[in-house]
């Protein structure tokens, strides 16, 4: 009998192994599944729900969500100021968990949004010198894969923003070279980037335009819009940030259907807004103990990454 028992779980044992690498096989292969952690762009300069886990905590739960990727926003103001403990003290912790980073340069002041990356405070050159500073610092770590380079340009201006983008990306790259992939966002708040090109630059394939979309970006017929923003964009293209309220049921509709129409154009590479539940116009995947996840977020994100 014992016997018997030994030869059927030996048997048993590649069975169950299939088993287990169709459990990690189950998402698309090579696809980024990012989220947006937020804090170093605030006045908090820090991240947030640390003050209920520490960082080892939150990325461990992120990634038995799914998540590979964090893109982290900071502002130039945090730079400026240059308490570094908490940043250095992330960048090693996902280094060790092998999770994957981009780096955001979401606005210039701590406390508000900023149009363009200058304005009558800080200057073209104290945004450009803020990106040499932050990356003279990480761009050892490996896990630091690209440079998200300005956060929702705000104006209609596309000549503006491609010569904007021209003269962030050639900088980082003369001072880096051969280092980051470029993000490289829209107009009208990151919202479209039908006339961003930077295409003639030797590097272009590291350079990806990202597109932010919420529910409130657009109006019905919602496909139309997308089409002419991002969907038919021809160089690779990937979501910087979208998100939506899980307890508003419009809103739910309209991520199901966004995510249809990512999968339906093959964008597979993406960055839920947010982690954190304090963020007015979306929540975040964490509710307000900072602890509990929202199941209807998460499944929403499992039916964009499965095969």
């Amino acid at each position: 009998m014992l016997y018997r028992l030994f030869w059927f779980l030996f048997l048993l044992l590649p069975l169950c192994s299939a088993q287990n690498l169709r459990g990690v096989d189950k998402y698309k292969e090579n696809i980024i599944r990012g989220i947006n952690w937020f804090g170093y762009e605030t006045e908090y300069k820090n991240l947030m729900c640390t003050w209920s886990h520490d960082i080892d905590w939150h990325i461990t739960k992120m990634k038995s969500i799914g998540f590979n990727y964090i893109r982290l926003p900071f502002s130039l103001e945090f730079v400026k100021d240059g308490n570094w403990d908490s940043m250095d003290t992330f960048f090693q912790k996902s280094f060790d968990h092998d999770m994957n980073v981009v780096l955001d340069f979401h606005r210039l002041h701590s406390s508000h949004q900023s149009a363009k990356p200058y304005d009558s405070m800080y200057s073209f050159d104290d945004f450009l010198w803020a990106w040499k500073t932050i990356l003279d610092r990480y761009h050892d770590y490996p896990n630091l894969k690209a440079v998200d380079i300005f956060n929702e340009y705000q104006d209609s201006n596309y000549v503006e923003w491609n010569n904007l983008s021209r003269q962030i990306v050639s900088f980082i790259e003369t001072n880096f070279p051969d280092r980051f992939d470029f993000y490289v966002g829209g107009t009208n708040w990151g919202g479209s980037i039908h006339y961003i090109d930077l295409s003639d630059l030797s590097y272009h394939d590291r350079i990806r335009y990202s597109i932010h979309k919420y529910w409130f970006s657009d109006s019905v017929p919602y496909e139309e819009k997308w089409d002419f923003s991002f969907g038919e964009h021809k160089p690779i293209v990937n979501v910087g940030e979208w998100g939506f309220k899980s307890d508003e049921t419009d809103e739910v509709e309209w991520a199901k259907d966004f995510v249809r129409y990512l999968r339906e154009k093959d964008i597979t590479d993406t960055f839920f807004w947010t982690w954190s539940w304090n963020s007015g116009d979306t929540g975040g995947c964490l509710f307000t103990d900072c602890t509990t996840v929202d199941e209807t977020k998460t499944s929403i994100l499992h039916s964009l990454w499965k095969k």
